[in-house]
């Protein structure tokens, strides 16, 4: 699966779903289900490398706000609602994470959607009857640590002048 290959699945489970963040992982596993096992383990490398790529400051600077507060496990599940808004709005969010003002819609509540970094490994696991363990492994260099600039709470709105104005 390449890059276009992934986020056409993400734009079909978004479509499917109404926009509905909830409902777009259960549309998404319907769709990983209709693929081949190689190809679901290819979707989650693209998944995982966005997933990867999306650790920045600036995004859970953006998250905070949008949420009233972000733990990292919130910001984990923030980074795949954004994966799930599509790359349009992915790519917006990485160049200017204020951009992220215009795109949150209503139903979108606090931007999490826990379960997307394992919706793969979970419908790859139903399919192979292998446990997780069997999961393949990615190449992908997976730091933990958060790029950009670190903030505190008290420089958000100046920061991020379009998300305080709409969520604070």
């Amino acid at each position: 699966m390449d890059k276009a290959g992934f986020w056409s699945i993400i734009d079909k489970s978004r479509q499917a779903a109404g926009g509905d963040p909830d409902e777009q992982l259960e549309a998404l596993g319907e769709l990983l289900r209709d693929i081949a096992p190689d190809e679901i383990v290819s979707f989650d490398y693209h998944l995982s490398a966005y997933h990867a790529r999306a650790n920045h400051w600036d995004l859970w600077g953006a998250a905070y706000i949008i949420g009233g507060g972000c733990s990292d496990d919130g910001f984990m599940d923030f980074r795949g609602w954004l994966i799930s808004r599509g790359e349009k709005v992915y790519e917006a969010a990485l160049a200017n994470a204020d951009s992220l003002a215009g795109f949150v819609e209503d139903h979108d509540g606090d931007c999490q959607i826990e379960g997307y970094q394992y919706i793969a490994s979970q419908v790859w696991e139903e399919k192979t009857g292998k446990s997780y363990d069997d999961f393949p492994a990615h190449d992908l260099p997976m730091g933990h640590e958060v790029e950009g600039t670190p903030w505190e709470e008290e420089d958000l709105d100046a920061r991020f002048p379009e998300l305080t104005e709409r969520f604070d």
